[in-house]
């Protein structure tokens, strides 16, 4: 009985984690849980060496850790998310000949959950659990254009020669992205790879999800990506629709 009490507090203890990059210390932890300081210090430091919470590195309180973020994509990879997705995303491909991917945001990063290929080699690559900087890929700017993400902390770091480091820059694209309703990028997570990628939104009309394709800059060249733009967008608003959404006039698109 000792033992099912204790994995019910660590259970307790994880699902205080309630917001993206939320942060708490043993003392926070302690009082929400009820317990003791020493009892919540034990069970957060046996969580962090399981790796299902980590160290912030900023202070001594605790975040969600690798653990947790690698169960979340297996629990996004067989979801209503992708099953809707797929269909659509098998579509798409088959239309651009290029390949297709869904991704998640995960705190700074987009991480990719599914993948359809078009029928090139050249350009083919394995995304399914690949994670990218949100200021360097389509998919990423979507996440900061119609996600509650906080540029401040975001890490501007330039990845190739092409990517957008200066902040003004990043929020004049994001208010592009928001304008058109689909992001681009050209090299700027990779020299000589283009994308476009467009939100998905649930019922609520909340951006859940990214869907993206990516070729190579020869032939994907960036005269294409507002025809290729658009037709990632329409493709996203039917997986959209198979979760309820409707849209609304006051949408930021």
């Amino acid at each position: 009985m000792r033992t099912l009490e204790t994995v019910d507090r660590a259970l307790q203890l994880l699902a205080l984690f309630e917001q993206p990059r939320q942060e708490l210390t043993v003392g926070a932890l302690a009082a929400k849980l009820g317990v003791h300081r020493s009892g919540a210090s034990r069970l957060a430091g046996t969580l962090a060496e399981r790796g299902f919470l980590e160290r912030s590195p900023h202070s001594d309180a605790y975040r969600l850790g690798p653990q947790l973020r690698r169960l979340g994509m297996l629990a996004v990879a067989s979801s209503d998310l992708v099953a809707a997705a797929r269909p659509v995303m098998a579509k798409l491909a088959d239309r651009v000949d290029e390949t297709v991917v869904l991704s998640v945001l995960d705190g700074h990063e987009a991480v990719d959950v599914a993948q359809v290929d078009g029928s090139h080699l050249i350009g083919a690559k394995q995304w399914v659990g690949q994670r990218s900087p949100l200021h360097a890929t389509s998919d990423g700017k979507i996440f900061l254009a119609f996600c509650a993400v906080d540029l401040d902390l975001v890490p501007l770091t330039a990845v190739t020669e092409r990517t957008i480091t200066e902040r003004a820059e990043v929020e004049a694209e994001v208010q592009r992205v928001r304008a058109r309703g689909w992001a681009g990028a050209e090299g700027e997570m990779e020299s000589g790879l283009n994308g476009a990628a467009a939100p998905i939104r649930d019922h609520q009309g909340g951006c859940v999800a990214a869907l993206s394709m990516s070729a190579p800059e020869y032939r994907l060249p960036a005269e294409r990506l507002p025809v290729l733009g658009d037709q990632v967008r329409t493709a996203a608003d039917e997986v959209a629709a198979t979760l309820g959404y409707v849209p609304q006039a006051t949408d930021d698109r």
